[in-house]
């Protein structure tokens, strides 16, 4: 037994039980009724949890028993309430149980060590229990703007990044090595959560909280999807036309963004020689923000994005990247480097992501960083080429010219970036 131990464990146990208590009487005041314990009810439980768990050796049966008499007043007091109160909840009852097993577990020997491990365990699960006890608001506000098929598309997602993706093999397979399954699902599902991450942000903020942040947080999404949706709004008013084509420069900033942070997790030294076309293209989309947005009185374009966990558009990514990489890799073995930047330009009209990631795995150890920068800004010059096209036939000329004077700024830093980057 290390020096203090008991003592320690106890003052945590009495520590616990009083936050949580605490939170407990501000929410008996805020209700105006009475409920089951509070500042002082819930240290006395957890305290009476460790006491119980320290006199096992005396009697092996007594914190059962104690917590078997708990039980039995937890269920008392609920009764009396329930019938006072067709309403009421668990949430009290549940929350004095735990105080109590979070005092055992303080004391408790051979179930957590070492002992500062133990302690900080119970405090940190005490906060987290007190935050889930005064997040109640926070929670219905937040599951008030999710939809029911939000929620399932996200939890078949969750299925396939939590179940699915551990039992993919973790090795080379397919044609010439080059596919590693679970390195692909890792990466789709990377790329797939930092989509969500944008979109939840969307849905909490709401898509008419500051334009330019919206298309920041649907850039996350998708770049492509923002220009669709900016350029329908403005195929029905054109008026809006210097709106979005400031929104959509912001979109592709983030898209410039994301191949930042996914060449980083696949190979950060390639962050070196990507730096000069990618900064390039960076300050391009800045300028291009600059020189074409322009806030107009009228009503503001609203984002319509789908929730990017829908498991078909994470089967669709996978098979896209697959096609990406295997292409690229035969294009390196049979064409060689041109063959690389003709697959990334395919891939471009399609996906960025794909091109980065492959130009990036292939650059750990089969092609230079040379080489692996150019065939990703061919990808974005290509990409940025067909949302241009894209702007320019759905929202009419108003909007082509602004986002096309984007792309073209784009188009020039990324050429001059890759001069610079083969001298």
């Amino acid at each position: 037994m290390e020096p203090y131990e008991t003592q320690l464990g106890l003052a945590t146990a009495i520590a616990v039980g009083l936050l949580i208590g605490l939170e407990r009487e501000q929410s008996k005041a805020e209700r105006g009724g009475n409920q089951l314990g509070g500042v002082r009810t819930y240290p006395i439980v957890a305290l009476t949890g460790a006491l119980a768990t320290l006199l096992e050796p005396a009697s092996m049966w007594l914190p059962l028993v104690a917590l078997l008499g708990l039980f039995a007043l937890v269920a008392i007091s609920y009764h009396h309430d329930i019938k006072r109160d067709s309403d009421h909840g668990m949430t009290t009852e549940v929350s004095v149980i735990g105080a109590y097993l979070l005092g055992a577990l303080a004391v408790s020997h051979g179930v957590i060590e070492p002992m500062s491990d133990r302690l900080l365990v119970v405090a940190a699960i005490g906060v987290a229990m007190t935050f889930l006890l005064s997040s109640k608001q926070f929670f219905q506000t937040a599951i008030a703007k999710v939809s029911r098929a939000d929620f399932y598309a996200t939890v078949k997602f969750l299925i396939v990044a939590v179940i699915a993706l551990p039992l993919l093999p973790d090795r080379d397979l397919g044609p010439m090595q080059a596919i590693n399954p679970r390195t692909l699902g890792l990466l789709v599902v990377t790329i797939s959560g930092l989509s969500f991450l944008g979109y939840v942000a969307m849905r909490w903020l709401g898509t008419r909280r500051g334009l330019l942040l919206g298309a920041a947080l649907g850039g996350l999404v998708s770049s492509t999807a923002v220009t669709l949706s900016f350029a329908r709004r403005a195929k029905e008013a054109p008026s809006l036309a210097p709106v979005a084509a400031g929104a959509i420069a912001v979109a592709w900033t983030i898209m410039l963004g994301r191949v930042a942070v996914l060449v980083a997790l696949i190979d950060p030294a390639l962050l070196r020689t990507l730096a000069i076309p990618l900064g390039g293209m960076l300050a391009a989309t800045l300028l291009g923000l600059v020189l074409t947005f322009r806030r107009g009185a009228e009503e503001q374009p609203v984002l319509e994005l789908e929730n990017p966990f829908e498991l078909g558009s994470a089967v669709k990514v996978s098979l896209v990247f697959g096609l990406v990489l295997l292409v690229s890799r035969a294009a390196i073995e049979y064409v060689g480097d041109r063959g690389l930047y003709l697959a990334s330009a395919l891939g471009g009209t399609t996906d960025v992501d794909a091109v980065t990631v492959s130009a990036a795995k292939l650059a750990t150890n089969e092609i230079s960083a040379a080489t692996a920068t150019t065939a990703i800004a061919i990808g974005i010059i290509v990409n940025t080429l067909v949302k241009t096209g894209l702007a320019a036939g759905i929202g009419g000329s108003a909007l082509g010219k602004r986002v096309g004077l984007t792309g073209a700024l784009v188009v020039v830093a990324a050429v001059s970036g890759i001069a610079i980057t083969l001298l």
